[in-house]
């Protein structure tokens, strides 16, 4: 085999020890590909920008046999098992903040493969599937903690938004969801997101309801800041505080200090007396700008449905349940508007309760807003 190649076997990488049996022996145009895609470190920049002439390279050796093979097995591999990096903690406690290792050579090829997967043709439903759980991984999007890559969580970004078909459009619904917009390679998911909306030919009410931003709360409308461990995954704060959205639409923070006491503020969520002087003042600055975001986030909201009504539009129960009564902000304002939803009876509508159990309702019941001349 190409020693090349076997640089690239990184035996303490546990992705390269999950792939390593695809990447030997293979023909010379397979090695060509492979040391290929290892070099995207000089062709892939900050920016999430790839190299065009890197580009054209890539396609034409993805034409050679079972080279589409490889870049999935690959792919599947990075989805499996552990991070890129391998460091995985279950316990929401230790990271390796301040640890700087080498990278390993390993690092470029799997960006490589990533970037790649996106011009690959054919049935693209596992695939898609298997590049979310990569992306969410890399961009603290997970429930166990995984050590981030900004740059391999771009990559997916980006060959999603080259993959045809809906199973692509459907991945980055998803990662826009659960990807909060403090991670450095968002600006690329958001991209990605509108140009296969734009090619797949999804209306503008449509983009616009299904990348509503759930500015990182949790379902139950809550965003936890603090220590490593103590918040979310995605956010250390030397502080210990939470935002929360109440069901009236209200927006709340509440400071805990030292002594374990609580002190809630409401907007502009100013700290405490004399909090800021004892904790960071980005932090402080920082919870405060998350509560001001869901603030904003819910009155777009209430712009934006308080105009459906006259729109005489119509969801399936499950886009309704998705992206309206379960999402962590709208739900807020779905709940003080009046639903009724039509099943192929011809019994006419029904009132719907945003409240009810999802089994109160048929699977192909069509949801709408009642019109304001019956609300």
């Amino acid at each position: 085999m190409n020693d090349h190649v076997e640089v690239l076997l990184d035996p303490d990488n546990s992705w390269i020890e999950r792939v390593r049996d695809r990447l030997t022996g293979l023909s010379p145009e397979l090695e060509e590909l492979v040391l290929h895609l290892a070099t995207t470190a000089e062709f892939w920049n900050y920016r999430y920008q790839v190299d065009t002439t890197w580009k054209r390279r890539t396609k034409a050796l993805l034409k050679t046999d079972g080279a589409g093979e490889l870049v999935r097995d690959a792919i599947r591999a990075l989805s499996e098992g552990g991070s890129l990096h391998g460091m995985t903690d279950a316990e929401h406690v230790i990271r390796e903040l301040g640890m700087v290792k080498p990278p390993s050579p390993a690092r470029a090829l799997a960006i490589g493969f990533t970037l790649a997967a996106g011009w690959l043709g054919g049935d693209v439903d596992r695939l898609a599937a298997d590049l979310v759980v990569v992306a969410r991984k890399n961009a603290q999007a997970m429930d166990t903690y995984y050590r981030p890559d900004d740059d391999l969580a771009g990559a997916v970004f980006t060959a999603l938004g080259e993959l045809r078909g809906p199973a692509a459009l459907e991945a980055l619904w998803t990662l826009h969801f659960h990807v909060t917009n403090s991670q450095h390679p968002h600006k690329v998911l958001v991209k990605s997101v509108k140009k296969a909306a734009a090619r797949l030919g999804v209306p503008a009410y449509e983009l616009a309801e299904r990348t509503v931003s759930r500015c990182g709360l949790e379902p139950d409308g809550t965003l936890p800041v603090g220590w490593i461990g103590h918040g979310v995954l995605w956010w250390n704060a030397g502080l210990d505080a939470v935002i929360t959205l109440h069901d009236d639409g209200r927006v709340t923070v509440d400071w805990t200090d030292e002594q374990g006491t609580t002190t809630r503020t409401i907007s502009p969520f100013r700290s405490p007396a004399g909090y800021k002087a004892r904790h960071r003042v980005e932090d402080v600055d920082g919870v405060r700008r998350g509560a001001r975001a869901v603030e904003k986030t819910v009155a777009e909201e209430r712009r934006r449905l308080s105009g459906l009504a006259a729109e005489n539009r119509t969801w399936s129960h499950a886009d309704w349940v998705r992206y309206y009564r379960d999402h962590p902000v709208t739900r807020v304002v779905t709940r003080s508007l009046d639903w009724e939803y039509e099943i192929p009876d011809g019994l006419g509508h029904r009132p719907l309760d945003p409240g009810a159990a999802p089994a109160a309702v048929p699977a192909t019941a069509r949801v709408r807003l009642r019109p304001p001349a019956d609300a």
